[in-house]
C-alpha cells in the first residue's frame, strides 16, 4: 500500500506527530528517505522537492515536497490523519 501526499515543508509533517523519522539524503539531489514509526502505523517513505515537470500548469504556490509512504493496510490511519490536517492524499494499493 502507498500513501502519496504533498506538503510545503518538512517541519509541518515531521513535527505533527505522524511518526516521520530518520530522514536521510538519497542519491538524487533534494531527495530523501526515512521511516514512519507510529503506534498505529509504520512504513518507509521517500520524498523529494517537486520537479518542474511534476507541477500542475495551474499551480500558483511555491514548489512542494512530494511524499510517498509504503507499508501495510495500517497506513489507512495515516491517510486519514493527513486528510484531517487538510492535506490532499492519494492511496494506492499494491
Amino acid at each position: 500500500m502507498k500513501v502519496i501526499f504533498r506538503s510545503k515543508d518538512f517541519a509541518s509533517i515531521e513535527g505533527a506527530g505522524f511518526g516521520f523519522v530518520n530522514r536521510r539524503p538519497m542519491h538524487d539531489p533534494w531527495s530523501y528517505q526515512g521511516r514512519v514509526k507510529h503506534r498505529d502505523w509504520q512504513g518507509t517513505y521517500e520524498c523529494h522537492w517537486e520537479r518542474p515537470e511534476e507541477r500542475p500548469k495551474y499551480a500558483t504556490s511555491p514548489r512542494e515536497i512530494i511524499w510517498v509512504v509504503e507499508g501495510d493496510a495500517r497506513l489507512f490511519g495515516l491517510a486519514a490523519a493527513l486528510k484531517a490536517k487538510g492535506l490532499p492524499v492519494d492511496v494506492a494499493q499494491d
